[in-house]
């Protein structure tokens, strides 16, 4: 019998209101309980490149139905200071809006980034069910304490659980990439996520983050953490 309960397409919003602990809440106590405190307290304004990973997940992940009702490219012509893009913005207020204008070209960033990824076996949205382990919520109970986790993707086979996680970045370097592991509390990330899979399906888990430029030409890294790396998170 599953220690987990495994919920498949269950929408990003039911998600997040269901109760329990996720990893991104509980990596801030292990700085201290007064800064677990205040991230329950503070309030999130993702940046540019976080809706940049944001909008490319949903592409990549949920599929172009999800992604074209959760965001919208502004046209260069709209300006939010005129009655029609005010008009405009109004139309679009329940989506996130993509701007291919500044630095970050997001729309850009994310169909290239979406285009290179689809072509990799792992994110091919061909293959059969690959919706269904696509964003996959895990809830359980450690300690007496409810707890949640949500998935970008597992491959199940006969023998293991392959948990793959999609980070977008602004370089693949092995150094920067391995710095971010702890800095980010990547390896916490990594060793909750296992447990959550291996608690659900009952078979040993591994982890691959697969890392992709938000640039031209979107080169990809693939990085697997090892399994005392693993040990060690868990650990924590």
């Amino acid at each position: 019998m599953a220690d987990a309960e495994v919920w498949y397409f269950q929408p990003d919003g039911d998600y997040r209101r269901q109760p329990g602990e996720s990893q991104s809440a509980l990596k801030s106590i292990l700085n201290s309980p007064a800064h677990y405190q205040a991230g329950k307290k503070r309030k999130f304004f993702p940046s540019s490149v976080m809706t940049i990973g944001t909008a490319t997940h949903c592409k990549v992940l949920e599929g172009d139905e999800t992604f074209e009702n959760s965001f919208v490219l502004k046209p260069p012509e709209i300006k939010f200071t005129t009655k029609e893009g005010r008009a405009w913005r109004d139309d679009n207020k329940k989506k996130t809006i993509l701007t291919n204008e500044g630095k970050d070209r997001q729309w850009d960033s994310v169909m290239g980034m979406s285009k290179t990824l689809q072509s990799l076996d792992w994110f091919d949205p061909s293959q059969k069910d690959y919706r269904k382990f696509n964003e996959v919520s895990f809830y359980w109970t450690q300690n007496g304490i409810p707890c949640k986790a949500r998935l970008d993707r597992v491959v199940v086979t006969d023998d293991e659980v392959h948990v793959i996680d999609l980070k977008t970045t602004d370089s693949i370097s092995l150094d920067k990439f391995q710095s971010k592991l702890v800095d980010l509390g990547y390896d916490f990330q990594a060793g909750w996520y296992t447990k959550a899979a291996e608690l659900a399906y009952g078979k040993p888990a591994r982890f691959t983050f697969v890392a992709i430029e938000r640039n031209e030409p979107w080169s990809v890294g693939v990085f697997e953490v090892p399994p005392e790396m693993l040990a060690e998170a868990r650990a924590k």
